[in-house]
């Protein structure tokens, strides 16, 4: 892809993610190119299936169809056909930014189509995994009264399929720009450790947010889960039943922490001299598990009560952030920091899976 091409398409990225997510606006944006491109493209791709899949006002069997399609984008007919049918569908978006991002779709599959063909296949393989995790949701959860997941197992291939293939996708990026910029080709980041760490960014993000997909129709906590404490979803619509959750969501927080821990082989992989690759992992495992201490002090089942991290923690992160990129070990304290803080407010410090 021609250098103009990729700045037309960051310049994009930038418009749109302000809108659509602050902290992946902050982690993109810092990369080095041709990794900040692919990263926001493939982002922009997933993003583009999550806003139809969870636009309430849009039928099941048209989320489907489009789903479907994108897993052939990279077929002119299929990408026509998704560009005419989201466009129409542009107005049923909940938000300003996904409106925006519908109607600007046309543009970033111009620019898709300009991508190499090796960098295509990665895009194909993101689309196929998070397709599958997206058509979990259009089938298991049909809108209405709540409906559940109904095993662990279901829960944990959602997270693999929506956060660890991103995981994966997100690796195979730095592999390649560090492959450019070193002759030293051992040690690259583990493609597992990715999709540990992408799953429990996942799982952060369901969290946090029980109340508002309760309200949709969605409950990621399986009833198997759910049965061991006499609950059924429609009973998590009632904030006072935050006490009997407890330690539903405290299981789920320690299982997000276990592969979270991965980020420390994960970052060592990652040479100093790659300050802003370094940054663009530290900056969103750091977010994550100060999202996750907020979740351990919520009441999860309050609307009005969304567990976030504040803008001034964000940039406190971002400002602390030079010596953490020239020092694993520094890195390591800041995480273990935070992982004892946050074991102690989920469990009082009697935890079952690595010792702290």
């Amino acid at each position: 892809m021609e250098k103009r091409d990729r700045a037309i398409l960051s310049g994009d990225i930038k418009n749109i993610l302000k809108h659509v997510s602050r902290t992946l606006y902050l982690s993109v944006n810092i990369l080095p190119e041709p990794v900040r491109s692919s990263m926001g493209m493939g982002y922009l791709l997933c993003r583009m299936m999550d806003t139809v899949v969870d636009s309430p006002a849009i039928k099941a069997e048209e989320k489907l169809a489009i789903l479907s399609m994108m897993r052939g984008v990279h077929k002119p007919v299929n990408a026509e056909a998704v560009v005419s049918r989201v466009h129409k569908l542009a107005a049923m978006a909940p938000a300003h930014g996904e409106k925006e991002l519908l109607l600007k779709f046309g543009r970033i599959l111009a620019l898709y189509e300009r991508f190499p063909a090796g960098e295509k296949e990665l895009f194909s393989r993101l689309l196929d995994s998070v397709a599958t995790g997206m058509e979990m949701d259009v089938r298991t959860f049909p809108g209405g009264t709540p409906t559940a997941f109904k095993t662990p197992q279901d829960l944990e291939r959602y997270c693999a399929l929506i956060g660890g293939a991103p995981g994966v996708f997100w690796a195979r990026l730095y592999r390649e720009a560090i492959r450019r910029s070193t002759r030293t080709l051992s040690d690259f980041p583990s493609e597992r450790d990715a999709e540990l760490i992408g799953s429990a960014l996942q799982m952060t993000n369901i969290l946090k947010d029980i109340a508002a997909d309760l309200r949709i129709g969605r409950c990621y906590l399986p009833q198997a889960d759910l049965d061991a404490k006499n609950l059924k979803p429609a009973d998590l619509l009632l904030p006072e039943n935050m006490g009997r959750l407890r330690d539903i969501a405290a299981k789920w927080m320690g299982w997000a922490v276990d592969r979270l821990d991965q980020c420390e082989a994960f970052v060592l992989a990652i040479p100093k001299t790659e300050l802003a690759l370094r940054a663009a992992v530290i900056w969103p495992v750091y977010w994550a598990m100060d999202t996750l201490e907020a979740v351990a002090h919520a009441n999860l089942l309050d609307p009005a009560g969304r567990p976030r991290i504040r803008r001034g923690r964000i940039y406190s992160t971002i400002a602390a952030t030079p010596p953490l990129l020239l020092s694993n070990t520094a890195f390591a304290r800041g995480y273990r920091f935070r992982r004892e803080t946050l074991i102690v407010s989920i469990t009082g410090g009697h935890y079952e899976g690595r010792a702290i």
